[in-house]
């Protein structure tokens, strides 16, 4: 009897998300979707809540909220649904955009498991999405949110944004990514990164 052994497989070490690791090709007839991606506004360290899930934003960040509200409205920048995490902070973050956003209730997902997520777990409600969605806004936490960034997101398109003192996605922030796929095929790295808005920009 003949053996022949066989070369290992290699398996990509991202290979568990629901995420091929291959760029896909460009389709012309798929219609381009709108991911905004946005972190909680600043928060209160010192309001006495009971506990993390129960922080209120500061001062700072209600005004950051409500900057950034006016700023999507003129923009244009309406999501069709949104998936948001239901910790105070996050939650009075996205009922400042609602003041321009005016979803209905069955177009907003209050998802318990946006709070202390793993980045996974954005990237799979992404590729749950109907597609008869074009946009969505995911609005939860760091660090989950800016690593769904970099999954998303060419790596060299995200370092350019980067502050001087080296971060990227801090509070308050949105990016605006779009992406030429159907939801249940997003790739790694396909996404094109539109802006990324910070509120004290504006």
């Amino acid at each position: 009897m003949i053996t022949i052994e066989l070369p290992p497989i290699k398996v990509h070490p991202l290979s568990f998300l629901p995420f091929s690791p291959v760029f896909s090709c460009y389709n012309q007839t798929m219609q381009t979707k709108t991911i905004y991606l946005a972190r909680h506004a600043k928060s209160s360290w010192d309001s006495g809540a009971s506990s993390d899930y129960e922080r209120p934003l500061s001062a700072r960040g209600f005004s950051d909220a409500q900057k950034m509200a006016i700023y999507l409205s003129e923009q244009g920048w309406k999501p069709e649904y949104a998936i948001v995490s239901p910790a105070l902070r996050a939650k009075q973050t996205f009922e400042a955009y609602m003041q321009t956003l005016t979803l209905a209730a069955d177009q907003i997902d209050w998802n318990p498991d946006f709070y202390a997520a793993y980045t996974v777990t954005l990237l799979h409600a992404l590729t749950r999405l109907p597609e008869n969605i074009s946009s969505v806004m995911l609005l939860g936490h760091n660090p989950s949110v800016e690593d769904a960034l970099f999954h998303l997101c060419d790596a060299t398109d995200l370092k350019a944004k980067l502050q001087k003192n080296g971060k990227l996605f801090t509070t308050g922030n949105v990016a605006r990514l779009l992406v030429d796929s159907s939801w249940k095929n997003l790739s790694m790295a396909e996404a094109k990164l539109d802006a990324l808005i910070r509120p004290r920009a504006l």
